[in-house]
């Protein structure tokens, strides 16, 4: 049962049977059989073939949060019993959000291979939303997130306050700016639906600035259109470090704006002891970016 369970969550997420099939490294046919398998057992149609790929019937709908929340109790089972006879993970399962995955975790993952090679890192790109889904789920063991959480079954470690900064193409005047200079102006920013657009995007309405928001889908997408013109950004301090100091690019303080910093926090899982693998991961997070270690990192690994 739990297999054909897992089979439905899988061609639920992806909207196709195919699709399923590779996410759980098996056949097509085989995923076939099984959502026909659990349909038997339940006496019911569960999944619909259209021209778009497959989607669910109503009880196929009614069954998968039931599904879901068996797979996730089984995760945390096995967890739990992992972590209670000192198994050493094999993976460290992480969802991060771009900008830390771009620029916070790189170096931090990097002596993270060093100290522990036989545990494979499966980073995984997520919004904040996504990530806390996944972490619940116990499809991550952790998440790198600079957007506030607020959820009882989350506990939220800070790691870095990371300045908010206008950011032009060098030369630029060296005075501040507050959020009112943007006003008239197009601004470049990360898309709708990222933390870092939803904080700008909020600052600004506060304050009755009106400007244009140009969407770019990265920060580096954006360093170089402040390269090639005359636009301006807001981008984090961590974005910007390596063009600031090639002097390509210029970073001014924003006044006024008491809010103009991202924390990145590490998410675990409110209950329970995070995995071995999670806390060597924070230890070496607060070694790099000059925060004391808490505990022991390595009990457990090998």
């Amino acid at each position: 049962m739990l297999d054909l369970l897992e089979t439905l969550c899988a061609v639920a997420d992806t909207g196709s049977l195919s699709r399923a099939a590779e996410r759980l490294h098996r056949t097509q046919p085989a995923v076939t059989r099984q959502v026909q398998a659990l349909e038997r057992q339940l006496g019911a149609v569960l999944v619909l073939r259209t021209p778009h790929g497959v989607e669910l019937t109503p009880a196929g709908l009614a069954v998968l949060p039931h599904a879901r929340a068996t797979m996730t109790a089984v995760r945390a089972l096995r967890e739990a019993a992992a972590t209670a006879s000192g198994n050493s993970p094999s993976a460290l399962r992480l969802a991060a959000g771009l900008m830390a995955m771009q620029y916070i975790l790189p170096p931090v993952l990097a002596r993270f291979h060093e100290r522990f090679p036989d545990i494979e890192i499966d980073l995984q790109p997520a919004h904040q939303r996504v990530a806390v889904e996944r972490l619940l789920r116990y499809e991550v063991d952790a998440a790198v997130i600079a957007s506030p959480v607020r959820s009882a079954q989350v506990r939220a470690i800070p790691l870095i306050h990371d300045p908010l900064m206008a950011v032009r193409a060098a030369p630029a005047p060296p005075d501040p700016m507050t959020l009112h200079d943007f006003a008239g102006t197009a601004l470049l920013v990360l898309a709708a639906g990222t933390g870092m657009y939803e904080q700008v995007d909020a600052a600004l309405r506060e304050r009755g600035v009106t400007c244009k928001l140009v969407e770019h889908p990265t920060a580096e997408t954006i360093k170089t259109a402040l390269s090639l013109g005359s636009a301006v950004s807001i981008l984090p301090a961590s974005a910007i470090r390596d063009e600031v100091q090639a002097g390509t690019l210029v970073a001014r303080p924003i006044t006024g704006w008491r809010e103009a910093r991202r924390t990145v926090r590490l998410l675990v899982r409110a209950e329970g002891r995070p995995p071995a693998a999670v806390t060597a991961l924070l230890d070496l997070l607060r070694a790099q970016y000059g925060q004391p270690a808490r505990g022991r990192a390595v009990a457990g690994l090998h």
